[in-house]
């Protein structure tokens, strides 16, 4: 059996090289530059995501407001005016057992902002019959 002896020198050098700290680096700008762009990806299919689900609220309680005998004013002529009737609160029918009850979807995006840009992009406005549509698909 041989006998060998601690070199304290040797002990000190232990570690990584300039070499293999670049390498590291590289890698990880590597994994970096390919997750980035999918980090945006999943955010605008987010924003998408909700949009289309509001305009379904909206659409879905406008239609209900009708069925309930709600009858749309002179102020309702397009598709911004209807989500803003919506989001205000100013829906209520006036006759029927939903007389006075208001049908509202709260927390809607302000006018003009992109969210509501899109969101008013899933929905029609049929205005021989007075109609808000989701036209969004699935």
């Amino acid at each position: 059996m041989r006998f060998t002896s601690l070199n304290f020198r040797n002990l000190s050098r232990r570690g990584f090289s300039l070499v293999e700290m670049l390498v590291v680096i590289a890698v990880i700008g590597i994994i970096a530059a390919i997750a980035i762009p999918n980090i945006g990806n999943v955010n605008a299919a987010s924003r998408t995501s909700t949009a289309r689900r509001n305009a379904q609220n909206i659409a879905s309680t406008f239609t209900s407001a009708l069925a309930a005998g709600y009858v749309p004013g002179s102020g309702i002529t397009d598709v911004s005016s209807a989500v803003t009737a919506v989001g205000n609160g100013s829906i209520s029918p006036t006759t029927g057992p939903f007389s006075g009850k208001l049908f509202v979807v709260p927390n809607l995006p302000s006018v003009g902002s992109q969210e509501r840009i899109e969101l008013e992009g899933f929905l029609t406005w049929d205005a021989s019959n007075l109609v808000l549509g989701y036209a969004g698909g699935f």
